[in-house]
């Protein structure tokens, strides 16, 4: 989707994930998912044209988004920040370092585009890249996302498609050879800014990226937005004067002359394009999984029902009855949010204990404490309450949520990051992978000793 969309319509069950601006399409039933065949949709975005100075202006970025968005693999070669420092030498702010970056790949860097060279795998493609001088988008988007982290910048790589043709109907025709890579960096206030450092006809400099575009001390600044603004003086999408194919990059500046595409500038090979991301996922998204996996973890936990039972139990003091499960699975969420912030589980522990601990040893007073008891108790009613006792708890999610909030919140910055990015928690992925593998290989063994037997009797007939 544009960057940034405000309001997307499409039929069926779709959800939006703002961090890669896609739609994911959810299960409608057992075995059947979203079919994109045939399928439409408008999207309304804000169209962003912050100023040379205001990107010039801008603040120190968030410590999250520095935090997530600088990270580099452990193998990157070191030409790559050497190159990046020798580019920008003499750069007063992100802003002008961003520039220098791009038009060392675009203008003056004596970088070809070429959609036959082979693409490469790994850190090391951007090392032979800056070596040969020759590539597609893949090679100089990934490359200049690379080298502004080692300065500090945070960037990702996004994918998506160039301007399609137009047709005579006034449509646009987009297709699989239209697919593009370019870089985008983060500038407080303005958010996740597009850069074009490829060297490729039909695609244009931003304007507020344009190096005649900069003045050291413009005599008429325009004001910085705040840090909460979403983005500097948005306007609407639908303007007459932005045509439909502008609007996708989030551009509608002046149009920029049409630069020299080199050999070979035939469109890019969506092979070669898929694989490079595949590369950037590993690079960049990997150290997002245990954050994405206790977020699902916590949703479906916090998610099930937890009304009053529905039918009777045998009063046995070990059967929880109906309701129980939803106020179980609460319990264990909040026992790994503790254990996230550095306070293992005691399973030896009852409920009450178990909360005393956890409000003692995660520093919790008044309201937040008293939610961490007020959920304790409801697991001893689910498990000791007589037949017919009422078990309601519809505070039971947010109850939780505020004790995990109060949690991280005692912790200090690195702490906190710590317990976000490597949940402690997740070790329960490796314990149950191990149970698994050990299941599945018994179930092996066992069908092989049954071949074994039967082959014998099987040949003799």
């Amino acid at each position: 989707m544009p960057y940034p969309a405000t309001q997307i319509d499409i039929a069926g069950k779709w959800r939006y994930e703002p961090a890669g601006r896609t739609l994911v399409g959810d299960q409608l039933a057992k075995d059947r998912f979203q079919n994109v065949q045939g399928a439409q949709y408008t999207v309304r975005s804000l169209l962003l044209r912050p100023t040379a100075a205001q990107l010039q202006a801008a603040p120190a970025p968030n410590p999250l988004v520095r935090e997530e968005y600088t990270r580099l693999p452990d193998n990157l070669p070191p030409v790559v920040a050497e190159t990046a420092r020798r580019v920008t030498h003499g750069a007063q702010d992100d802003y002008a370092r961003a520039v220098r970056l791009q038009d060392f790949f675009a203008v003056n860097g004596g970088f070809r585009y070429d959609t036959k060279v082979s693409s490469g795998t790994g850190s090391q493609a951007i090392a032979r890249f800056l070596a040969d001088k020759e590539g597609f988008c893949v090679h100089f988007a990934f490359s200049m996302a690379a080298m502004s982290r080692t300065l500090g910048i945070p960037a990702r790589v996004a994918v998506g498609f160039t301007p399609g043709e137009k047709q005579s109907d006034g449509s646009v025709n987009v297709s699989m050879r239209d697919a593009h890579a370019w870089p985008e960096l983060y500038f407080e206030g303005v958010g996740w800014t597009r850069f074009e450092p490829t060297p490729r006809s039909g695609i244009s400099l931003p304007d507020y990226s344009r190096t005649e575009a900069p003045a050291p001390q413009p005599s008429a600044p325009s004001a910085l937005p705040s840090q909460a603004a979403s983005a500097p003086a948005p306007m609407p999408s639908q303007a007459e004067a932005c045509p439909p194919e502008l609007k996708k990059l989030g551009e509608c500046g002046g149009p920029a002359a049409p630069r020299d595409a080199g050999a070979g500038s035939g469109g890019v090979s969506v092979g070669a394009v898929l694989g490079w991301s595949a590369g950037a996922l590993a690079v960049l998204v990997l150290p997002l999984l245990p954050l994405l996996w206790r977020r699902r973890v916590r949703e479906r936990r916090l998610s099930r029902p937890d009304g009053p039972a529905a039918g009777p139990r045998d009063g046995r003091a070990g059967d929880p009855g109906p309701s129980s499960p939803g106020v179980l699975a609460a319990w264990r969420e909040l026992g790994d949010s503790a254990w996230d912030v550095g306070i293992p589980p005691d399973e030896a522990l009852s409920p009450r204990r178990a909360a005393g601990r956890v409000v003692v040893l995660g520093r919790l007073d008044g309201e937040p404490a008293q939610a961490v008891h007020r959920v304790a108790g409801a697991v001893e009613r689910a498990l000791y309450a007589p037949p017919g006792a009422d078990l309601s708890y519809p505070e039971l999610a947010a109850d939780v949520r505020l004790a995990r909030a109060a949690l991280l919140a005692a912790l200090g910055r690195r702490a906190r990051l710590r317990a976000l990015l490597l949940p402690r928690s997740a070790a329960r992925v490796t314990a149950a992978a191990s149970v698994r593998v050990s299941a599945a290989s018994a179930r092996v063994s066992s069908l092989t000793a049954r071949l074994r037997v039967r082959l014998p009797l099987r040949n003799r007939g």
